[in-house]
């Protein structure tokens, strides 16, 4: 195996120890230094062999728990679930491949561009991820990685999460010229950078303060509800476990309680003793209460959030919008209707019309069921649309003990930065959360157990740049350092070339 491979591999595997469950993340700042030589110096055939290793030891390691999913809850063999994870990394390796093509092109003509091009690069590649394929699976975003660093972690109420990722892919690029040409104008200009960054996040972290707009004590309950579980099962979850937990929160001064998303045979529409008991219990308490539940309507087979007020009414109703292809749905079903479902009770959902507001007392908030999560413009969206809450709603049991539950925590952990909005974090097997407008998880369950979180969630009312310019600080950011890179190569007329080794 040639140099370039096994530094491809390196890279990967440094980066991957950014994530969860190591979480080292001071290794993503120097993680893509071993690649950014590949791209840089690399023949064609080995810079096309290495990108396929480099995006197999990272994103192959960030999602290594998908053929978990689909042999335990899909009853595939690890063949199959094995063969799926290939696919995805091909998939996703595909997205990702702009970066090496476009960083050696420049780099033929001058290092110095291509060094400047490469975070805009990566940043363009990273947005394409979030919208595509089949809606996007933007998982495993470096700029992820940085949540422990609150300071830089501050960065993405300004342009997302994906801005984040551009600074540290920034620094990657400043630290392999300084090294490799001894460029330290460069290195010097990324510090400045980076400092800068750093202040807007001190003072982010230490002397901002959001301004409230009323708070409510919430029960965040966890009935760790079996995906695949009997009747029996269930009836003991839904009307002793979660009942329990429900009057557990009322005891300890719970306005609102709120249940994850779970497997549940009782839909709320047709189930009249399911129904009935949530409404009576509701109005015995004179509190809150949202919930997930099924529904069939008109259109299709939905996945619903419901809230019931203290009178037992149902105030608010939302449909999930974004679903997990192939998981929730199958894309492209006209040319796949064969194809079976991968996972337990899949491929039947229809996308709801768009996020809903609901309000709780006086304070509005939206939800975002599971997968939602993970999407910058549907929490913002829902903001903008007035919430000063976030929930989030999820079952993240399908990921069993491995490091999937942390990595959806930190991701929905970013979701409140972006908006500076606090978030309520139900998930059926942990974590459960609570998650302050800063990105600071102030509460936390533990996975697979039953647990009961109570605390008061804060509502506010201050923007973020985010909320108002959604991700065109990002669009700037890549015309800017690709318009650098550009100008860079023209200027140097082709008497900087880097060589090819």
């Amino acid at each position: 195996m040639t140099r370039a491979l096994l530094l491809s591999i390196l890279a990967g595997g440094l980066l991957t120890l950014s994530f969860p469950n190591f979480s080292w993340f001071p290794l993503a700042w120097v993680g893509l230094i071993p690649y950014l030589y590949v791209c840089f110096t690399a023949k064609a055939r080995d810079l096309a062999v290495g990108h396929l290793l480099f995006c197999a030891a990272y994103l192959g390691g960030v999602l290594y728990w998908i053929p978990r999913v689909l042999v335990v809850y899909g009853g595939l063999n690890w063949f199959i679930g094995g063969l799926a994870l290939v696919v995805m990394v091909l998939v996703l390796a595909l997205l990702l491949a702009p970066f090496p093509v476009l960083v050696r092109w420049t780099a033929e003509r001058s290092w110095m561009a291509a060094a400047l091009a490469a975070p805009g690069i990566w940043l363009m590649t990273e947005l394409i991820r979030n919208f595509f394929p089949f809606g996007g699976f933007p998982w495993g975003a470096l700029g992820y990685s940085q949540l422990p660093y609150s300071w830089v972690a501050q960065l993405a109420d300004v342009g997302s999460v994906y801005l984040i990722s551009f600074v540290v892919v920034l620094v990657n690029s400043a630290i392999f010229m300084m090294i490799v040409r001894r460029a330290f104008r460069f290195g010097a200009l990324v510090a400045i950078v980076l400092g800068l960054v750093n202040l807007y996040g001190l003072y982010r972290v230490y002397f901002w303060t959001p301004q409230p707009a009323g708070q409510i004590a919430v029960g965040i309950a966890q009935g760790d509800i079996a995906l695949q579980g009997s009747l029996s099962h269930y009836a003991t979850k839904y009307f002793k476990t979660l009942a329990g937990q429900f009057d557990e929160a009322v005891q300890s001064g719970a306005r609102w309680i709120v249940f994850p998303e779970a497997q549940n045979p009782y839909r709320f529409e047709r189930d009249f003793y399911f129904r009935e008991f949530w409404i009576d219990r509701v109005r015995r308490d004179h509190v809150y209460l949202l919930f997930n539940s099924t529904r069939e309507g008109e259109k299709g087979y939905y996945n619903s959030a419901y809230m019931l007020d203290p009178e037992g009414r149902v105030t608010y109703e939302y449909d999930k919008v974004h679903l997990v292809p192939f998981g929730e749905y199958l894309p492209l079903a006209a040319l796949f209707g064969y194809t079976r479902a991968l996972v337990a009770e899949v491929s039947g959902f229809t996308p709801g019309a768009g996020l809903t507001v609901g309000q709780v007392e006086s304070i509005p908030f939206t939800t975002l069921i599971c997968y939602e999560g993970i999407f910058p413009e549907l929490a913002r969206s829902g903001v903008r649309r007035g919430a000063r809450i976030l929930v989030n709603i999820t079952n993240d049991g399908w990921f069993g003990p491995t490091a999937a539950p942390a990595q959806h925590l930190e991701m929905t952990a970013m979701r409140a930065i972006e908006n500076r909005r606090t978030c309520i974090r139900a998930a059926n097997s942990g974590y459960s959360a609570l998650i302050g407008p800063k990105g600071r998880i102030l509460l936390r369950t533990g996975l697979f157990r039953e647990a009961l979180l109570v605390s008061n969630a804060v509502a506010y009312n201050s923007d973020s740049p985010f909320l108002t310019l959604g991700f065109w600080p990002c669009y700037l950011v890549i015309i800017v350092s690709l318009g650098l890179a550009f100008a860079t190569t023209v200027g140097t007329n082709g008497e900087e070339k880097g060589t090819t080794r």
